[in-house]
């Protein structure tokens, strides 16, 4: 499949030309940001050098957090940074699977390239920089260039890993290679994140798995393509303080713009309950969400999934979330969003199997179990073949 190659639009320029002094420009058409491709100098006629990985470089509550590149937007935007003089214009081929699917040759005085229409997959751009007599002056390799799908997880401490595996990291500038094997995807792309709240219940940590490694490595099996899912759990959180973080946070906002997700999971009420919040408050918080999420990212119904939240074993509050249940069962046919896992049911029985010590929050096997029903729900409503759309 041959990808379609497009310049700029004039507003594209113009939004590059207003930020590219800092070398990164965000893009106009629901990318996360362009590539930008250093371009040095080198000896004529030098061998194409080892394959260097893009990545993506996120800001966190604390820290950040670097991951081979990956976008949800089938369009991708990349400019040449010609960081040497003598470079006056290159010639690059996007590759897929180690065959050039489109080529393209830039100048210093417009750098940038669109390429349309591409499939899922992990992409890689092999770039010749030429003087002004089209003599080549180097050869460089960019690889791990992951179009595929992006996926926010909304969530509280359930989400956030509480009582999963847990880590103490003195520097949160976090990647893969600090972290051990089991903890990260075969990707390389999920890993422990930062746990905001973990000071509160477990100061022995500062970092959660969650499940996100799990569900990582089984929608990268299931859709054929490159996964990352954003943890953005916050331990004790209600809907409405949720909703209010979404709001009102600037950093969530960024990471949000930054990451432009294309799928969210939502999984929140526990503390509702323990709050003693009604059942319409919730499912009105969850609505305003709902909408909030179409309003400023995008968000398509189908692929805002609620879940049903997690039994806890705590006096009085199977109740209370049954109550919550059919709110939510409600506001999902109403506003046409996908349905998520049923927590409730899936953790109401065998306690010592999928729970920690306290009566609410699961262990690594539990945490392991929410990954393949997140799985579950997500192929059941996005398949394998509409995974590969634009869906």
């Amino acid at each position: 499949m041959m990808a379609n190659f497009r310049r700029p639009s004039v507003h594209a320029w113009r939004a590059l030309a207003a930020v590219g002094a800092l070398g990164v420009a965000l893009a106009a058409v629901a990318v996360a940001e362009d590539v930008v491709v250093p371009l040095p100098g080198t000896a004529a006629g030098a061998p194409l050098a080892t394959p260097k990985p893009f990545t993506l470089r996120i800001e966190d509550v604390k820290g950040s957090y670097t991951i081979p590149f990956i976008q949800s937007s089938r369009e991708l935007h990349a400019r040449i940074d010609f960081t040497d003089a003598a470079v006056a214009s290159a010639d690059v081929h996007l590759m897929l699977h180690g065959k050039p699917i489109a080529q393209q040759g830039v100048r210093r005085e417009r750098p940038v390239m669109v390429f349309s229409k591409l499939a899922p997959g992990e992409y890689s751009l092999e770039c010749r920089g030429l003087d002004r007599d089209a003599k080549e002056r180097c050869r460089l390799i960019y690889s791990r260039i992951g179009i595929g799908t992006v996926i926010a997880a909304l969530g509280d401490s359930i989400t956030e890993g509480y009582l999963g595996r847990g880590y103490r990291m003195p520097d949160l500038n976090l990647s893969a290679a600090r972290f051990p094997a089991e903890s990260v995807s075969r990707d390389g792309r999920n890993f422990p994140q930062f746990a905001p709240t973990a000071w509160r219940h477990l100061p022995s940590v500062n970092c959660f798995e969650s499940w996100m490694t799990s569900l990582n490595n089984r929608l990268t099996d299931t859709w054929r393509q490159p996964v990352f899912i954003a943890n953005e759990g916050w331990g004790g959180i209600t809907t409405g303080g949720y909703l209010a973080m979404m709001r009102s946070d600037a950093g969530w906002k960024t990471r949000m713009k930054r990451l432009m997700p294309r799928i969210w999971l939502i999984h929140l009420g526990v503390n509702d309950e323990r709050a003693h919040v009604k059942p319409s408050e919730v499912r009105a918080n969850l609505a305003a969400m709902i909408d909030l999420l179409v309003k400023d990212y995008g968000a398509k119904p189908a692929c805002m999934f609620l879940a049903i939240p997690s039994y806890d074993y705590a006096p009085g509050a199977a109740t209370i979330l049954q109550s919550y249940a059919g709110e939510i069962e409600t506001l999902i046919k109403e506003r046409g969003v996908s349905r998520g896992p049923d927590f409730y049911a899936a953790f109401a029985q065998d306690k010592p199997r999928w729970y920690g010590p306290d009566p609410v929050h699961p262990n690594v096997e539990g945490m392991v179990r929410m990954a393949a029903l997140w799985h579950e729900a997500a192929t059941q409503q996005i398949p394998l073949g509409a995974a590969r759309e634009s869906f």
